[in-house]
């Protein structure tokens, strides 16, 4: 992956689960009290407000109407990171110690859950400030399989181990979150990173009939800041681009060109190969004779239809995880079937009783992912997977499990045929939602307003300062008027403000008016004329190298000629991918 790769232990991502009912995402954002001992009157249970995660409690085999997981056995512990102070258009990636902000004893994790909150524990809209990403990591990472152990993102989905596994850890284990809180808007802020955890002490989890299984880190870039761009015009028939497979972009979100974006794809996907025979894997460090795969779920951004994660032996590969993002519909948010343009969405996951894959020393777990390209180019995207692996224990399996390459497919959304537990035993390769509709992702928004704007003067310099694109930002140009930019010169973008805050260039469509919302405005580029344009100048700044989406650079040009298929008369407008209220536009002139 060039300069950018890093350890597995830095990559960042998002999720496996699905997340919080509305009753209990007002409860405050500080800590539990004395949570190194058990907590009380917090069961492991169902909090009510959502019939998908009251579904997806019923699949993992607990009983309603309580849904109670390891009754008497189970505490459920809030833990809170912060106050982080948030500045204005804050998109930094920054790593902290969480040294005591974890359960103090030994025992299993078996639900994690996570969010982002003000200190009275409501959740701002996703449009002003959001989680971009929160990956938490251990100091003794191998213990906890490969990569980090959980990780969360806007879509905030949740991470439920099946019923009868957990992940064990150890009161001395340190652990590290890193993570970028991205602000869209001018004013500071104070928020909490929280995460509820599902724990059931060492001394419980016989009686409670435990077994360990540990998470296993997919991505299709692993590296720092695993992101990859997806434009309109590299869509196929289908309307759709899979990277890194295939070619998606004609560059990545730092403007360079490496596989599947400006250069082929690799015709594959990317590939993870779990530990040989003998090697370490787990806590204690046991030597891997191969497992049962008991859990999936995927992580994209808006955009995205999909994971795809195949398992390859002796070079045969088979589908064994299809991971589709339900979009929830604008008009009736409790159904799915809304456009892919919104962080209004939720992940689809699948394990036991349902779902169970056999896997060998030595397999390889193939990742790609999927975005749609009828609707928008889509930048600095994800496709990151994790799944739970329960390794065997003295040869034999730990958990129930199909072999992938014999086993009968069932390719339907519902699992029609039961899945691992029907009759026929049968490998059902999608998942079901695991939360619904979240209210501070619903103000979609979308176009408004017309032009009205004279022609202003003739420029090819553009600065960008406290939120302005000037000249030619559209909340002065009915003042100023919009500029005139020559054919055949370069429009060139200076961001004065780049050492603190990141801003891109991006185009959108005309006149690029209307509430900044959870999806609005998009890069769905379209001039006055009526012709498509995509262009996007990467995040213009400095900031941390290799971990962030900085592109190291305060300066970028836009040419503006025939070849490219400017004409004179035609207004182009475009907007600011990090901070969508700023929108700004030019003409093209003679």
């Amino acid at each position: 992956m060039g300069a950018r790769s890093l350890p597995m232990l830095f990559a960042l991502a998002i999720t496996w689960g699905g997340i919080a009912s509305p009753a209990s995402a007002q409860t405050p954002a500080v800590p539990d009290p004395n949570f190194a001992t058990t907590v009380l009157p917090r069961p492991c249970a169902y909090e009510g407000g959502d019939r998908y995660e009251a579904a997806f409690y019923e699949a993992e085999g607990w009983t309603g109407p309580e849904y109670e997981r390891y009754p008497g056995a189970c505490q459920r512990m809030r833990f809170s990171y912060g106050p982080i102070t948030i500045k204005p258009g804050q998109n930094d990636t920054l790593i902290g110690p969480v040294t005591i902000e974890k359960p103090l004893q030994d025992g299993y994790i078996t639900r994690f859950k996570p969010n982002l909150m003000r200190a009275d524990g409501s959740v701002p809209p996703v449009e002003q400030v959001h989680l971009h990403h929160g990956t938490w990591l251990s100091l003794t990472d191998g213990d906890y399989g490969s990569g980090p152990f959980f990780a969360s993102g806007e879509e905030k989905t949740i991470a439920p181990w099946p019923k009868g596994y957990g992940m064990p850890i150890e009161r001395d284990d340190q652990w590290q979150l890193l993570y970028m809180v991205h602000s869209a808007v001018q004013q500071p802020m104070e928020a909490y990173i929280t995460y509820d955890i599902d724990f059931v002490p060492i001394d419980k989890a016989p009686a409670a009939g435990l077994r360990a299984a540990y998470p296993v880190w997919l991505d299709v870039r692993p590296s720092g800041y695993p992101v990859f761009n997806v434009q309109r015009s590299f869509g196929g028939d289908d309307g759709e681009c899979t990277w890194p497979k295939e070619e998606c972009a004609q560059f990545d979100p730092w403007g360079n060109q490496f596989t599947g974006q400006g250069e082929p794809g690799n015709d594959r996907g990317e590939d993870f190969r779990l530990p040989r025979m003998g090697e370490p894997f787990g806590r204690p460090a046991l030597e891997f004779t191969g497992g049962t795969l008991i859990g999936i779920g995927g992580h994209l951004h808006p955009g995205g239809t999909r994971n795809e994660i195949d398992l390859v032996r002796n070079g045969e590969a088979v589908r064994i995880y299809t991971g589709e993002a339900a979009y929830w519909d604008h008009d009736d948010p409790s159904s799915t079937g809304g456009p892919p343009t919104s962080w209004d969405f939720s992940m689809r996951v699948t394990g036991l009783p349902r779902w169970g894959v056999r896997v060998e020393p030595g397999d390889v777990l193939r990742s790609n992912a999927t975005y749609d390209t009828t609707i928008a180019s889509t930048y600095e995207n994800m496709g990151i997977a994790i799944a739970l692996l329960a390794p065997d224990s003295n040869g034999e399996p730990t958990a129930p499990g199909l072999d992938p390459f014999t086993a009968p497919k069932d390719t339907s959304d519902s699992c029609a045929s039961g899945g691992l537990g029907a009759a026929t035993p049968t490998l059902c390769d999608k998942g079901q939602v695991t939360h619904g509709h979240y209210e501070e992702n619903g103000n979609h928004s979308g176009p408004s307003g017309t032009w009205n704007a004279p022609r202003g003067p003739e420029t090819d310099q553009v600065g960008i300062a406290n939120f302005l694109y000037t000249p030619g930002d559209l909340s002065t140009i009915s003042m100023t008027g919009v500029p005139a930019v020559k054919l055949g010169s370069t429009l060139n973008f200076s961001n004065f403000e780049g050492a603190q805050i990141f801003h891109t260039v991006t185009s959108c469509r005309f006149p690029c008016k209307g509430t900044t919302g959870s999806a609005y405005p998009l890069a769905d580029g379209e001039t006055s004329a009526g012709r498509q344009l995509d262009f996007d100048s990467s995040e213009l700044g400095i900031g941390t190298p290799e971990i962030g989406p900085a592109k190291q650079d305060l300066r970028w040009g836009l040419p503006i000629t025939a070849e490219e298929g400017y004409q004179p008369g035609e207004i182009v407008t475009y907007f600011c991918r990090v901070h969508p209220s700023m929108r700004g536009g030019f003409e093209v002139v003679p």
